[in-house]
């Protein structure tokens, strides 16, 4: 099974919940060059960046089912 950093979790809930079962059952196949530019650049913005380690919104341990309730 693939673990996800959180900003990873918080960008796939937000802007492609219909790639989290895929790839949690190893489907890494549906997530393609272009998600990855989108989430880079999401990264570099100031929501992205609250997100990473050392962000206002990073939480140590937050796991993605935690986003699915």
């Amino acid at each position: 099974m693939i673990t996800f950093t959180q900003s990873m979790q918080k960008w796939l809930f937000e802007y492609h919940p219909e790639l989290i079962a895929p790839l949690m059952f190893g489907h890494i196949e549906n997530f393609t060059i272009e998600h990855t530019k989108e989430y880079l650049s999401w990264c570099q913005t100031d929501e992205g960046r609250s997100y990473l380690k050392g962000g206002c919104n990073y939480v140590e341990g937050k796991d993605i089912k935690e986003w699915l309730v």
